[in-house]
Order: structure tokens, then sequence, then C-alpha cells
């Protein structure tokens, strides 16, 4: 072709793709060539016969199991998005990369596949190009019959296993899935299995990063100790397995532990805590149990990288205000039915950093401990759940929180309208739920002229009229739920 550039190369998701000069494109019924140094001869034949077919579609691109990696808009001359242009001395973008093969039989994916689909919507998989079951998900293992695990078993080519609430797990039938060595999350909830399961969990699956236990609790407290032989695990579930201080004190190996859960362990108290603060990787701690103090949370307080915490029904008082305070990272918190924590626990909070606060069940608080919301300046989500002595002297802080995008007020019996007036301000809020209050049918007039309220929940409000319920039915919502309906646009 005469008076035509070189032609151009880029790679995209690995593929060579033939480009020709801005000038030749559109000539339709010619040819570019490819041309490459003699060093990649090969490579050279094998483009230049790709170039006088045309250069490849994006839908030609697409190769099994990866995402499509298409030439978007922009100058045609050059390369978009993430689309890089090979060297100017012409070396060939590298080969298509070839599909992932299966590892598990053909006819055990299809035996599972069948199972799994007849088990209905609780059940999941994930099933890529050539047959590659990587992830099996059931949300109710009371459904699945027990001499099918043995199936699962099979599937070597799963990286993941959730099995929830199956009560006939046992260590026999853990025994059968150790022969999974890709798995990185499993999850085995609300059986009957022992230490030796453990034992087997650890042997078999070394790449194990995410692991739930929870509510196993013929569990003993040692074996604590062995599920820390996973030094490479970043998430653990155990909500519900009796682990006390002794038990959890082997946490401290897990330096890559960025999300536990310990709720219902209602012995794992300060000095558990006294770890938890230590950990040096973790970000997220959801803890239920009456044993920790306001000496835990000092302990806790001395972590660097939490930002989000669930503290319920922990045995402090509003001193451990003061130890939340000192959580440099702390971004989420919730305080759930501490019954000593009060309103100076909740002010120590004032000029924190927090995007998400919910207080819930605190018989402490008053109208005292809402003077925290006229200092939280980047509070984007907040809750105020069963709180029965704030009323609309406390909420009228509210006025001060602009950034406010989400509400959530339930059973907060002296909240009337007067505090819907002062919702009816905020700037950017988008998303409102009122359950179980004083206000009335005036308060739906209010909630209708606010432009930027995208989803209502309004229900169980004793002096809301069925009239006034309809009114707001008659609005579109991107979600409304309402008394007796739910709907949306």
């Amino acid at each position: 072709m005469t008076g035509a550039g070189p032609v151009s190369r880029i790679r995209s998701g690995g593929t060579a793709v033939c480009r020709a000069p801005a000038a030749s494109r559109g000539e339709s019924k010619k040819m570019t060539k490819c041309s490459l140094r003699a060093p990649v001869a090969l490579v050279a034949m094998s483009l230049s016969l790709a170039c006088l077919t045309g250069c490849p579609t994006p839908a030609d691109r697409q190769d099994a199991g990866q995402d499509r990696s298409a030439v978007a808009g922009g100058d045609p001359g050059k390369p978009d998005g993430d689309l890089v242009q090979a060297d100017e001395g012409g070396v060939a973008a590298a080969p298509k990369k070839a599909a992932a093969v299966a590892t598990a039989k053909p006819d055990d994916v299809a035996a599972a596949k069948a199972l799994l689909d007849e088990l209905g919507p609780g059940a999941s998989y994930t099933l890529l190009p050539g047959d590659v079951m990587t992830a099996v998900v059931v949300a109710d293992g009371s459904t699945l019959p027990a001499d099918r695990i043995a199936l699962f078993g099979k599937l070597a080519d799963l990286e993941k296993l959730q099995i929830y609430n199956f009560r006939d797990l046992n260590d026999e039938m853990v025994s059968q899935l150790a022969g999974l060595k890709n798995l990185s999350t499993l999850a085995l909830t609300n059986s009957v299995i022992g230490d030796p399961a453990v034992e087997t969990i650890v042997q078999s699956f070394p790449k194990l990063t995410d692991l739930d236990l929870s509510s196993n609790t013929n569990l003993t407290n040692g074996v604590l100790k062995v599920i820390c032989q996973l030094e490479g695990i970043e998430r653990l579930t155990l909500v519900q397995n009796r682990f006390n201080d002794l038990g959890t004190s082997h946490l401290s190996k897990l330096t890559n532990l960025r999300v536990l859960d310990l709720r219902g362990n209602m012995e794992a108290g300060d000095m558990t805590m006294e770890v938890l603060g230590g950990l040096p990787a973790l970000q997220t701690l959801k803890h239920r149990a009456t044993t920790v103090t306001d000496f835990g949370m000092e302990y806790l307080a001395k972590s660097k990288t939490l930002d989000s915490l669930l503290m319920q029904d922990f045995a402090v008082t509003s001193q451990a205000g003061q130890s939340l305070a000192n959580l440099e990272k702390l971004a989420q918190l919730e305080i759930f039915r501490c019954q000593g924590f009060g309103s100076e626990g909740v002010v120590a909070l004032k000029g924190k950093k927090l995007d998400r606060l919910m207080l819930r069940d605190l018989p402490m608080i008053d109208d005292q401990a809402m003077d925290v919301l006229t200092d939280l300046p980047e509070l984007k989500r907040l809750s105020l759940h069963e709180l029965a002595s704030i009323s609309d002297e406390g909420l009228k802080n509210l006025q001060a929180v602009k950034s406010l995008e989400v509400l959530d007020v339930w059973e907060v019996p002296q909240m009337t309208d007067a505090t819907v007036d002062v919702i009816a301000t905020l700037p950017n809020l988008k998303d409102l739920s009122i359950r179980a209050t004083g206000v009335t049918d005036a308060a739906v007039d209010k909630l209708l002229a606010m432009p930027k309220l995208q989803s209502l929940t309004f229900k169980e409000n004793g002096s809301v009229t069925a009239e006034a319920i309809k009114k707001l039915s008659g609005k579109k919502w991107g979600k409304l739920e309402v008394d007796g309906a739910k709907g949306g646009e």
C-alpha cells in the first residue's frame, strides 16, 4: 500500500491488535501489512496473516473467562483506555491467553450443577468457560442431602465453598473435602463438627484467606491455636463459638487479619481486646460480650488501624467514649445495648471523622448525647434506634449535620413533627427512615417537599392516618416502604 504510514500495534488483554493509520482505515477494501524485525520472524508471519484478514473486532478479542477489552472512542489513530502501544521497534504483543482448563471431571461438575439447581435460589455457583466451577454457595444447608457433600470434594477447581446452617455436617464429611487445594474462602456453619474437622481444614487448605466457622459449638477453646496456624487469614468469622480469653490469645499470630467477627463469644473479654489492639492489620471488628469493660476498651484504643467497630453488650461506662475517641482511624461505629454507656461517652466522639454512627438501645443516653451532632463534619449515615429518652430538644442538633445522606430513626417515641422540620433542611439527605415515632400527618407534606429525598421508609407511626400514607404513595420514589405496602419507580 503506497502513501500509508506504518501499522500501529497495540495490546488489548494480551491480544495483538493491528491498526492502520487514520487515512487508510476508511478504505475498506485495502489491506495493511505488519512488518516486524527478523528476530521475531515467526511471530511476524502470524501477525501479517491477521492483518491481511482485517484487525480483530472487540468480540474477536474476548478470551474465554476474561473480560472483554474493546477499543473505545477518541482519536482513531491512538490506542484508548488501557490499550498500550507496542514498542517502536515492532515487538509483537503477547499471544492470547488460553482459557482455563478444568481439572475436575466433567461428570462431577455436571452433577454438582444439577444438585445446586435443584436446591433452588438459596444455592449458587460460579462456572467459567470450559466448565471450570470455582465457587459454590449454599445459603441453607438444611436442604442439602448429607450424602452429597463428597461431590463437592471432587470439584478440584473450587476457590470458594460456603455452606451455611448444615446441621448434619460432621468431621468425616469435612475430610471428604480435603482435596480442594485451591480453596481461599471457606464457610461451614451451624454444624456438629469438632476439633478434628478444623485440623483437616488447616492441613488441607493452606491458601485460605477467608474462614467462617460460626455456631459450631462442639469446637473447644484450644482449637483456636490450630486455626491461627493459617497465618494468611485476612477475614475470620467466629460468631457464637464459646471461645474465651485463653483461646483468643492465639489471635496475635494473625498478622494479616483485617476483619474479625467474635460476636457471641461472651467470655472473650478484656484480655481479648488487648490482643486485638496489637494486631497490625485489623480494620474491622464486631464483638458481643458482657466481659469487655472500660479496661478492655483502653487496650483496644492502641490500635493504629481499626476503622470499623461494632460493640454490643459491653460492660462499659461513659469512660469508654474517650477510648473510642483515641482510635485515630475510626470511621464507622455502632454501639448496641451497652447499658452503662451514657451521654458523656457519646459527646466524647465530637470532632471524630466518623462517616457512619449507630446508637441503639442505650438507656443511659438522653438529649445531651445529641450534642455530638454539632461536630461530626464527615457524617453521612446516622441510625438512632430504641432511644426512649431522646426528644426533639436533642434532635434539633441534626441541623448541623449538613453532610448527612442516610438517616434511620426507629423507636424514638418522643420525636415529633418538630424534628421533621429540622430533617427537611438537610441539603444532602437521600435516604430516610422514620419508624415508631410520635410524628403525625403534618410530617407528610414536609417529606414530599424534600427535593433530594429518593428513598423513604415511613412505618409504625401510630398517629399517622391511612390517608396520609396514601398521599405519600402518590409520589414516584426510588424506594418507598409504608405501612401495608412497598413501592418504587
